[in-house]
């Protein structure tokens, strides 16, 4: 009795490791784009407050089991955004530019639940952006850079960010399936690349994002010259590990594994032009994890035009 006590102990303290804890997190948290993610906006100056709201109480561990852990966890994450879409060209594209600041509340660093940190900044981003418009298709490219702004240590039970530099790519489109343009099916696709994880040596593995989704645009006349615009459809993501996570200060049983997940559900945005505002819901609940959290992503977010830089025609 006393043997089968220690292997079910060892059984455990394997298991449990594996799968909550042998994935680091990247920088792109999945979910902040949805439907129209290939498109650029309109050349112009925008500020924007996104809310992102993720709880989980489950952890799936590499073949898709459910890992009982006990205790749930709720993330959320604030951002201010600045972008600029300008109407300087290269490579026949509108060129532009955004920053975030953002601030969040439990930053999940492993796939554990074991985290309680207070509301405060993080890392930040920024990036540069290039779109192409075509009657029946929207094309973007991009780089994002991540800065370790957030408070990190190693060992540390209060980490705001990841300890890591990420440097990302992205390339997306949307297409337009009638000539009206009504309905159309996008996808945005990222490449992240990450430094060591400071003070220590871990490598998290490069990591691929796709997010995207099919939708309706409607349109309602009102007084002024640009119409009430609305859309409404599906959004969803996967996220997964191109590499995995590596570095001596893993331990062998946990290098190597490359996590999962998918996410698909309804969003809805309209922009009301007389205060030239658009305001977003998304939620996204998660299936197919592996190696890492599933829960539910939830988004809501207000964009201010605060200049608009189209060319009228004469």
């Amino acid at each position: 009795m006393r043997y089968l006590s220690l292997c079910c102990l060892i059984l455990v303290l394997l298991i449990v490791p594996l799968g909550s804890q042998a994935q680091y997190k990247g920088d792109h948290i999945p979910g902040f784009f949805g439907m129209e993610s290939g498109t650029q906006a309109p050349p112009g100056l925008y500020v924007g407050n996104i809310v992102w709201v993720y709880p989980t109480s489950t952890i799936k561990g590499n073949s898709g089991r459910e890992i009982n852990l006990p205790g749930s966890l709720t993330s959320t994450a604030e951002l201010i955004l600045l972008s600029v879409v300008t109407n300087y060209k290269l490579l026949g594209a509108n060129l532009g530019a955004s920053a975030a600041f953002p601030f969040i509340q439990n930053r999940i660093q492993l796939n554990s639940l074991n985290v309680n940190t207070g509301f405060a900044y993080t890392d930040m981003f920024v990036g540069a952006s290039l779109g192409w418009h075509f009657k029946r298709a929207d094309i973007t490219a991009g780089y994002n850079l991540y800065i370790p702004t957030g408070r990190f240590s190693q060992g540390g039970t209060d980490n705001t960010g990841l300890g890591i530099w990420g440097n990302e790519l992205t390339i997306g489109s949307t297409v337009y399936l009638d000539q009206k343009r009504l309905w159309n099916a996008a996808a945005n696709f990222g490449l992240e690349f990450h430094t060591d994880k400071s003070g220590t040596n871990i490598q998290v593995g490069d990591l691929g994002t796709v997010e995207g989704g099919l939708g309706r645009t409607f349109y309602k006349k009102v007084s002024g010259p640009i119409p009430m615009i609305m859309n409404l459809g599906i959004a969803g993501y996967a996220q997964f590990k191109v590499t995995g996570d590596s570095g001596s200060d893993i331990p062998p049983a946990l290098r190597g594994f490359k996590d999962r997940v998918f996410a698909l559900g309804p969003e809805f945005n309209i922009y009301i032009p007389k205060p030239r505002l658009t305001f977003l819901a998304r939620y996204e609940p998660e299936f197919g994890a592996r190696v890492r959290t599933q829960g539910q992503t939830i988004v809501f977010s207000m964009v201010w035009v605060a200049k608009s830089l189209v060319k009228l025609p004469h």
